[in-house]
């Protein structure tokens, strides 16, 4: 009886630190707050993309540059799914409808391009109260519990103002063609462009268009306006420079000095120029990779790691010395972009942690 005594005790024994192993080890593949298991093999994060406009090639490339990453992530296993919806109207009413009805598909995280910086606040805010990761990129909102991630937007508008007026010799008649105005980035772009003209007193802006940071838009509107222009001696596009171009030479007229726009059509347009004659100019744009870095962002969250509220990436210089690098892979359709790699985008959320910059990556080796 003794025996058998012991040897049940024995086997009760075994049988606790057995569930014991097995609890200790399902602990550890739990996040540490408890919520849903660490992307990897069998993951089961979705996220899905809320685009707010479609209307340019830049919002294009973007949309390509989202696709193509968290395509890489799923064939990695380490979200389940991905989907794109996108505005047609690029109004806030638009998009507050589109990101409830995603709400409603419970995503584990929503990326935004925002239609508005304040309009969208609280269908974040319900998305948020739903447990769902909110990054917000490019153009943002403001609601209190959304990630942003940034280029530097004035500095971009500052860039490119700049290398047109130096291109001029300082002085001159510019004009002024902006992106889609209302929107949070053209604002800041606008501001940088002005910020920088304040330091050349003789350029004047003799008059300012509407181009949607579109190339035919642009195009169409700056031939309606060179009828009645003066001579123009620089454009400044914000992101539309090639329609501004095709205008002008298309009126028989010559070129004004621009900073090209990244566009595959813009930088073999330049490349064309400055090989028939002495035509200064740069390129430079804010990046529409930074969506595939948010993808990343998104997931880091997601796995319980530390990333800042508000994440800064470089925008896009491109020079007369790494130009043809980056045509070779930006086709025409096309806005010159860095595909962020994983350990690309973990670097530079280190980097912006310890409250550095990030500097840019080197000429990709493949487009979105």
């Amino acid at each position: 009886m003794l025996r058998m005594k012991q040897r049940r005790l024995a086997l009760l024994s075994a049988s606790v630190l057995a569930t014991t192993l097995l609890a200790s080890c399902a602990g550890q593949n739990e996040s540490p707050e408890g919520d849903a298991p660490q992307g990897g093999e069998n993951s089961d994060y979705t996220i899905a993309l809320s685009n707010s406009y479609l209307g340019n090639s830049w919002r294009q490339t973007m949309v390509k540059a989202f696709e193509a990453t968290a395509g890489e992530a799923k064939e990695q296993g380490l979200i389940s799914d991905f989907s794109v919806t996108n505005t047609s109207q690029n109004t806030a009413t638009e998009q507050i409808a589109q990101i409830k009805s995603l709400i409603l598909t419970k995503p584990s995280a929503i990326l935004i391009n925002s239609a508005s910086p304040t309009g969208l606040n609280s269908v974040i805010e319900q998305a948020c109260s739903a447990g769902i990761t909110v990054v917000v990129f490019d153009s943002l909102a403001s609601a209190d519990c959304e990630y942003d991630l940034v280029n530097g937007l004035e500095d971009y508008g500052y860039h490119e103002a700049k290398l047109v007026a130096e291109a001029m010799g300082g002085a001159g008649n510019v004009l002024m063609v902006r992106g889609v105005v209302g929107s949070a980035p053209e604002t800041q772009i606008h501001d940088g462009q002005l910020k920088a003209l304040e330091e050349y007193p003789d350029i004047e802006i003799v008059q300012e268009l509407v181009g949607e940071a579109s190339d035919s838009v642009t195009q169409e509107a700056v031939q309606s306006a060179i009828p009645s222009l003066p001579q123009i001696d620089g454009v400044i596009s914000g992101g539309s420079s090639y329609g501004a171009v095709q205008a002008f030479e298309s009126a028989g007229l010559p070129l004004p000095h621009v900073a090209f726009d990244n566009s595959g059509e813009s930088l073999r347009f330049w490349q064309e120029v400055q090989a028939t004659e002495d035509y200064q100019s740069g390129s430079v744009r804010t990046d529409p990779g930074q969506a595939s870095a948010a993808v990343w962002i998104a997931l880091a969250l997601l796995n319980g790691e530390e990333v800042p509220k508000t994440m800064y990436l470089p925008n896009v210089v491109i020079a007369e010395d790494n130009l043809q690098g980056w045509i070779d892979v930006t086709p025409t359709g096309n806005v010159a972009a860095w595909l962020w790699t994983q350990e690309q985008t973990e670097e530079a959320i280190a980097t912006n942690l310890d409250e550095g910059t990030v500097e840019p990556l080197p000429v990709p080796t493949s487009a979105p």
